[in-house]
Parts: structure tokens; sequence; C-alpha cells
């Protein structure tokens, strides 16, 4: 298991999804921030870390390494450009904390996203499934959240190397 505090990000327009994770202690914090907020919390966490023996690393999910264009599979070309437009915004924003983070010599990485294999919407994870994992793993279980939320918790227990694959209960 890494040592690293990690800030998983996963980006939108409006309130990217933020995960800090400490897998020495198990301690998780999610919220969601403006690309503003965002940059400021990074920027402090980097300061207050240091001087302290656990280093910062940032991972930005990066839905621009996928190769496929999904686009087309939706109901007209009015439709496939609005959705195209709003996920090439959300990736700019991911690229833009990535030199935000390079401008600010903080350590960070872009990840491509996780396998959506979940019983949520479009195989996304739902709150329970996320509770479930998080129990199984002897971490506390984060209050509410959203969906861009649950995927930032996701990138940041991926990285430090916790298991995503949950065992059903016979």
């Amino acid at each position: 298991m890494r040592k690293n505090i990690i800030i998983a990000i996963d980006p939108d327009v409006e309130k990217s999804g933020v995960a800090t994770f400490s897998p020495a202690t198990l301690g998780l914090f999610a919220h969601s921030l403006t690309l503003p907020e965002l940059i400021d919390y990074i920027r402090a966490k980097h300061s207050a870390l240091a001087d302290t023996t656990q280093p910062l690393l940032v991972v930005i999910e990066a839905g621009w390494m996928n190769g496929s264009n999904h686009h087309l599979k939706s109901k007209g070309q009015y439709h496939a450009a609005k959705i195209g437009e709003h996920v090439g915004r959300n990736h700019e924003i991911s690229m833009q904390i990535g030199k935000f983070c390079e401008h600010y010599q903080i350590p960070y990485e872009f990840k491509r996203p996780l396998k959506k294999c979940w019983k949520g919407k479009d195989g996304k994870i739902t709150k329970e499934e996320l509770d479930m994992l998080l129990e199984g793993s002897g971490i506390t279980p984060i209050g509410r959240c959203n969906q861009e939320m649950r995927d930032a918790v996701l990138l940041a227990l991926d990285k430090s190397g916790i298991p995503l694959i949950m065992k059903r209960k016979r």
C-alpha cells in the first residue's frame, strides 16, 4: 500500500468530485469543489504536507485517455454534439488541473477512468455499493455524496492499492 496522501479528482465543469485519502490512517474525506476552490485546496494540502514524511499525490481522471467515441449512439446530431461539447469541457478541466499542479510543482498523474462495472445507471457505483466497499476495507463510509465524489473515492482507493472488488456473501 502506498504511503502518499492522495487527492483524487473526477473533473467536472461546475464542481469536481474530490477525495482525499490517507492509506496510512485510512482517513477519507470527499467533497465537490469549483476549479478555483480545488486549486486552492490542492495548494493548501501541498503546503501543509511539505515538511512531513507523507508526500502528496494528485490523481486526475483523464477521460480523454479513452480512445472510443460513443456519442453517435445518442438521439441525433444535436444531442451528440451537446454531449461531445460537455465531455470536451470536462476533459479540458482535467488538463487544466494538471497544468496547475505542474506550475505549482505538485506531484500529479492522469489516470484513465476506471471500468464501470457497478449496479448504478451506466455501470456507475451506487452509494450503497460504495459504503459496502469502504466498510469492507475498514474505512468509515462518507456521508451524502454525488456521483463525482463517489468516482473520486474510487480513484483514490484504486491508487492506494485497496482492491475495488467486493465478494458477495452467499
